[in-house]
């Protein structure tokens, strides 16, 4: 314990930078420490989420903040189960958690400003795995924590698509493979779950689960695309049922209003458009749109490519 407090201590003496290398390393010889990962004190952990979760619910209520659970498709199963919503920005762990209600640890990539609050400690009493996400060694160590609660019986919370969703037209992003790996190793199901925000009103529908027996990791690419189908259908679900906005009604500004609204909806945590693009999925076979429309930065206008420059294509 008195570790623990010394090394709070010398974190709180560290700029941010600092601070997000020094807990690394310390992930790091956890990990060499027990040849891999690590869980301890589920039922504890448990405990703590089944006493938080009121006030997480009054706290948000307090903000003016409602969760409407349209349905609820989950089966009971003796399996651990990885919760698979998708990413909408700000509060949608919060709203992952009042819609799950079951104990469940969170799987935390580039977590940055949780080192060093209150909201830090809560979600570690709760259970949680940090990771940076584009440190391949961080993700090693992470994957082999999942692992081990996974086949000590303990669930997990996991954002599939790693960012938020900027896109103006899908439903979702591409998804990594990692829940569906994690799955069939570990005889976990999966739980998708669409989450919608409108405002200060939020809903969820929760799908029914996914079992992985039987299935070999080479399916894995196939399976994350049925994954994503499936979350895609029931985030379709709820648009449906929300009040319908016309084309006509849509201005230009719009897609930047929504932007800018998903990256000030957590305004202590850093964010810039920057790190969304590069912390989602990139399919090797799929070209970006700025990819696809890169070449009219190196081309000098003349008659014959003049139509290449139209807003209404390149826009």
């Amino acid at each position: 314990m008195f570790d623990s407090i010394h090394s709070f201590k010398y974190m709180l003496s560290l700029s941010q930078q600092d601070c997000e290398a020094y807990c690394r390393e310390k992930r790091l010889e956890r990990y060499q420490k027990y040849g891999g990962g690590h869980i301890t004190n589920l039922p504890l952990h448990s405990f703590a989420h089944k006493v938080f979760m009121p006030f997480l619910k009054a706290s948000l209520y307090m903000e003016g903040k409602r969760l409407n659970i349209l349905r609820d498709d989950r089966i009971k199963t003796d399996r651990p189960i990885i919760f698979c919503p998708t990413h909408i920005g700000g509060v949608d762990i919060e709203m992952s958690f009042l819609s799950i209600q079951t104990p469940c640890w969170l799987v935390l990539g580039d977590p940055r400003e949780f080192y060093r609050n209150f909201d830090g400690f809560l979600l570690q009493l709760n259970g949680v795995i940090v990771l940076d996400v584009l440190i391949k060694e961080d993700r090693k160590v992470a994957k082999a924590q999942m692992k081990e609660l996974l086949r000590k019986g303990g669930n997990l919370l996991l954002f599939p698509e790693g960012v938020q969703n900027i896109s103006p037209n899908a439903l979702i992003n591409p998804l990594f493979a990692g829940a569906v790996d994690l799955a069939i190793d570990c005889g976990a199901d999966i739980v998708p779950i669409a989450l919608c925000r409108r405002g200060d009103s939020y809903y969820s529908i929760i799908g029914e689960n996914i079992c992985y027996e039987g299935c070999q990791p080479e399916e894995r690419d196939i399976l994350t695309n049925e994954l994503r189908n499936r979350m895609a259908t029931l985030k379709w679900e709820i648009i449906e049922k929300l009040p319908q906005i016309h084309r006509e009604n849509v201005k230009e500004s719009d897609y930047d209003d929504f932007v800018n609204n998903v990256l000030s909806l957590d305004a202590s945590y850093t964010w810039s458009i920057d790190d969304i693009k590069n912390g989602r999925y990139h399919p090797k076979d799929v070209v970006e749109h700025e990819d696809a429309f890169d070449f009219a930065e190196s081309l000098a206008p003349n008659k014959d490519n003049a139509f290449l420059f139209d807003k209404r294509l390149i826009g």
